[in-house]
């Protein structure tokens, strides 16, 4: 059996930080022109490493997670730092560098430091084993957040390219957790709908009801009064 708690805290929204945030992209495609140099030594010599600028948005979320588990294993009390991009801005994007902007990477935090990894087994936890390895395009990243100042810094590989990147980003604005008010509210305007239909439909029964007893009271009136009208002229 197991017991999962998990409550995620407000988002947080964050301004990366442009003039400190920086993106390196060196690529192993490059065929170095070799040469002999003066003193009869081979040399080839390798690119820089280009650099770029990085601008856009970070959103955080801090997330704890308490589990409990049977077979006398241990109670787990960890929490999570999810991490989501939007609006980013970098020329290294042209050479395929991305950080997930859909659904965000999910880390591990440890007072103010976190760590995020790509392996599937990372953030496993509870009995049993895990097992499992990612191919083509690695990330890992690491950093710290204090509540007011987010420092990550990753690297992302992939066939012919490699990418390091150093990112600052300070709080823009929190975002209030709507997450309660998306359930409730269509409850509460469900049930007021349901209530002013019922109450209009009440409400129609009743001035049905009436109208018939009504025109059923004219009728017999009319019906009875028809002969005696007659006899009378």
């Amino acid at each position: 059996m197991l017991i999962l708690g998990m409550q995620s805290a407000q988002a947080v929204l964050l301004q990366i930080d442009s003039a400190v945030s920086r993106v390196q992209h060196k690529s192993s495609l490059y065929l170095p022109l070799c040469m002999i140099n003066l003193a009869g030594e081979l040399v080839c010599p390798q690119p820089e490493p280009i650099t770029f600028s990085i601008a856009g948005n970070v959103e955080l979320n801090v997330i704890p997670q308490y589990l409990e588990f049977d077979f006398g294993y241990p109670a787990v009390d960890r929490t999570l730092l999810r991490l989501k991009t939007s609006n980013l801005s970098s020329s290294a994007t042209k050479l395929g560098f991305f950080l997930d902007g859909t659904y965000g990477v999910l880390g591990l935090m440890t007072g103010e430091m976190f760590k995020i990894s790509d392996h599937p087994c990372f953030l496993f936890v509870g009995p049993g084993s895990c097992s499992g390895d990612i191919g083509g395009t690695r990330t890992s990243s690491s950093g710290s957040w204090d509540g007011n100042r987010l420092i990550w810094n990753g690297y992302q590989s992939s066939f012919g390219n490699a990418f390091t990147y150093s990112i600052t980003a300070t709080v823009a604005s929190v975002t209030e957790p709507s997450t309660l008010s998306l359930f409730v509210l269509p409850l509460l305007l469900g049930a007021m709908v349901t209530g002013w239909r019922r109450s209009r439909l009440s409400e129609l029964r009743r001035t049905s009801r009436a109208c018939f007893a009504s025109c059923r009271n004219r009728f017999y009136r009319a019906l009875y009064s028809w002969p005696w009208r007659l006899m009378n002229g």
